[in-house]
């Protein structure tokens, strides 16, 4: 105030200078109150130790939760697959053809089968491989083929009407098995035994060329079964060696043999064992049963198979 006073001018106007300078100054003293409190209130405020602290600016509002989002849609039902047709089941492989015998009974009627199976007794060798023989034929399958030769000193067929000798027969065909039955019933015996030269000749009949695409195949298998009771006589060239070329020349064709009542240590049945294709196709039999089964099993057994 003092340093106011001083500047002001003398007069009239100067005093009413000097007024206004004071109210001035009222003025501000009266506003420095309100001046310090916003200035504390607003900016700082000043600590014992004259440090200032700066109000921290107000807290930003939180920001607005976010609206749950919707439940995803439940999932579709996946459509269940189609069913697959139930598939057939496989077909069985198809059965191989039915193979059938083209058999060749070569039966031994030398002098010597007309010998008695006993002192004493009624019936003879003979009887005994004809008996046997019918009831294989009987029991035959109708499609079998056959043929049926007897030797002696010489070779014969079998007869049956309107067949031509060395040609097979459908037993199951017309007459054929009545024929076959009667025609061995009337056997008699005569003469020596021609082994070799029978068993050479029984093999060619299974060389006709028409029959060897069916024996290749294996739809008909060739079997010589042959019954005899003694040795060969000896009174033609062949020997076992031309039995075992033609046997060579027709591998196809199995040999079965058969002694009637030689004992198992004879050397004729030796000799027809070495006839045979194979061990198990020789065999001996003493009497109409034991024949039959052999005949029956031999003449559907193949060597080798």
């Amino acid at each position: 105030m003092a340093a106011y006073s001083r500047r002001l001018p003398t007069g009239a106007s100067g005093a009413a200078t000097a007024a206004l300078a004071c109210l001035a100054a009222l003025a501000l003293l009266a506003m420095l109150p309100s001046l310090a409190a916003a200035q504390l209130t607003d900016d700082a405020r000043t600590s014992t130790e004259g440090t200032q602290f700066v109000k921290p600016p107000p807290k930003p509002p939180p920001p607005p939760k976010p609206e749950p989002k919707p439940p995803p849609p439940p999932p579709k039902p996946v459509p269940a697959p189609p069913r697959a047709k139930a598939e057939p089941p496989p077909k069985a492989p198809p059965k191989p053809p039915a193979r059938w015998p083209s058999v060749v009974f070569l039966v031994d009627t030398s002098d010597s089968m007309l010998n008695r199976l006993e002192a004493g007794a009624d019936r003879t060798r003979l009887d005994e491989a004809k008996t046997a023989l019918e009831r294989v034929l009987k029991d035959m399958a109708p499609i079998t083929r056959v043929q049926v030769w007897t030797f002696n000193t010489r070779m014969k067929p079998v007869p049956v009407s309107g067949v031509r000798p060395g040609q097979f027969v459908r037993i199951g065909a017309g007459t054929h098995r009545d024929q076959l039955v009667a025609a061995v019933r009337k056997l008699r015996t005569a003469g020596g035994t021609n082994l070799y030269q029978s068993v050479v000749n029984a093999l060619a009949l299974f060389a006709a060329p028409a029959d060897q695409a069916a024996y290749r195949s294996g739809q008909r298998f060739p079997v010589l079964v042959v019954v005899s009771d003694g040795e060969d006589g000896g009174k033609t060239p062949e020997t076992l060696r031309d039995v075992q070329q033609a046997k060579a020349r027709l591998p196809l064709v199995t040999v079965n043999t058969i002694g009637f009542r030689l004992g198992d240590g004879s050397k004729w049945l030796q000799v027809l064992c070495e006839i045979a294709t194979a061990p198990k196709g020789c065999a001996t039999a003493d009497d109409e049963a034991q024949l039959r089964r052999m005949l029956n099993s031999f003449y559907r057994y193949r060597a080798g198979r």
